[in-house]
């Protein structure tokens, strides 16, 4: 990190000779900054395996249940006697009964377990795949907030090198007397708020790099990182349709495919607890062998009885859980629609004052140029060659700071619609 802020010092700046000894960056792109946050953001990596864990229990889900398993009842009573008058105990044959009883479920209930298992699946789903949309999108926000960083420093870079030179030359002419000493002073103070300003620059640069790592964990082989390619935003154009927006949105939103999942489960539950209130019979033969020797064969068949609880209340319960996720679904659509709306406001207001900026950049450019080649030719004095200079890098660090706004604006688009793929619309770097 400090060799990219050494680069940028004027050349009198200390310690740059250790350089040298610093361990060389490894420069990132946007897509490969993307491509690793897929593959090594941790959060990531564990909603990953909350996936696998609810595919499981979705496998769980369709297959027969075991409280379903058909049981076996065995009744042996060895010792049976009998008591004769005057006779004494008399011992009789061995008494035994066999039972063999299956539970059948009534009500489709395992079909609306299976939904309820896959409602969850999908709200995990969606949830793993908002987490690695908020990942990509910050990871967008940060590796142009590093790339943005890079250019500040640059331009401040270049207005602390001005400056060291100017000084030289102002020092040199003072010795031959073309100057005043005033003249030599305020350009001295001059580059001293320059380098302090290249300082305050480095460090946010090196801030940036800190928070752009921490984003993902890189392979240890990367060393220190550096971005690289300019800013990245989508080329002009004709500004999207807001209407066919918020039903893109309404389609690829993670919060939205999650709140019609919580519906789905919702409505499986309630078809569930409906279901309860069947009761389960149980069915099968029957074997029994008496203790004076008659066998009986014939089918058993138990049940319970909803006296106590007839499941009513647990049915009430679930429709208002219905009613109420339906209601969020509902409201989670028309809070998409104004966000979408207010997020593409924003990047249209945004963009256009970036180009405003730019603009208005070039005509500087070009003055501060002839104002420079006027006070070469001894045709102007330092003051005003120090004030085009100031305005001019004013104006690039406005226009920088415009183009960073939009890729703000542009970052809030991209959540606003809920598509990780529009960062493909994104240039690609030269």
């Amino acid at each position: 990190m400090a060799v990219a802020c050494r680069a940028a010092s004027p050349p009198d700046t200390a310690n740059q000779g250790n350089a040298a000894t610093d361990p060389p960056a490894t420069l990132l792109d946007l897509e490969t900054a993307l491509e690793w946050t897929l593959r090594y953001n941790p959060a990531l990596v564990v909603q990953r395996h909350n996936v696998g864990v609810s595919a499981e229990a979705l496998a769980v889900a369709r297959q027969f249940p075991a409280s379903l398993n058909p049981t076996v009842a065995l009744e042996v009573c060895p010792w049976t006697f009998q008591r004769r008058p005057g006779d004494g105990i008399e011992r009789l044959q061995t008494y035994s009964t066999v039972t063999w009883q299956q539970p059948i479920e009534l009500g489709h209930r395992r079909q609306h377990r299976t939904a309820m298992a896959q409602a969850a699946y999908d709200q995990v789903r969606s949830g793993s795949l908002g987490a690695e949309l908020a990942a990509l999108v910050q990871t967008y926000r940060l590796h142009q907030g590093a790339a943005y960083r890079r250019q500040k420093l640059a331009i401040v870079g270049r207005l602390a090198e001005f400056d060291v030179q100017l000084v030289r030359t102002l020092r040199r002419q003072a010795e031959a007397n073309q100057v005043g000493p005033a003249e030599v002073i305020l350009a001295e103070v001059e580059s001293q708020a320059a380098a302090q300003q290249l300082e305050t620059a480095c460090q946010e640069y090196s801030v940036a790099l800190a928070e752009l790592r921490q984003q993902f964990a890189p392979p240890q082989a990367a060393g220190p990182l550096e971005p690289e390619g300019p800013l990245r935003l989508p080329a002009d154009g004709a500004p999207p349709d807001e209407q066919e927006l918020v039903r893109w949105a309404l389609t690829s939103r993670p919060e939205i495919a999650s709140a019609e999942a919580q519906v789905a489960s919702s409505r499986a539950a309630l078809c569930l607890a409906r279901a309860d209130r069947i009761p389960v019979p149980s069915v099968g033969p029957a074997y029994e062998h008496s203790e004076t020797g008659e066998s009986f064969y014939g089918l058993a068949v138990t049940t319970p009885i909803p006296l106590l609880n007839t499941g009513r209340a647990l049915v009430h319960q679930r429709e208002a859980e219905y009613h109420r996720d339906c209601v969020a679904l509902e409201q989670a659509r028309q809070q998409v629609a104004a966000q979408l709306g207010a997020a593409l406001a924003k990047w249209t207001q945004v963009r256009d004052s970036a180009a405003r900026a730019q603009a208005r950049l070039e005509p500087v450019a070009a003055q501060a140029g002839r104002m420079q080649r006027l006070f070469d030719a001894g045709q102007t004095d330092l003051v005003k060659l120090l004030q085009v200079r100031q305005r001019l890098i004013e104006g690039q660090g406005a226009a920088l700071d415009a183009q960073w706004q939009s890729i703000q604006a542009y970052a809030d688009l991209l959540v606003a619609l809920g598509s990780a793929p529009l960062l493909d619309a994104l240039p690609k770097a030269p």
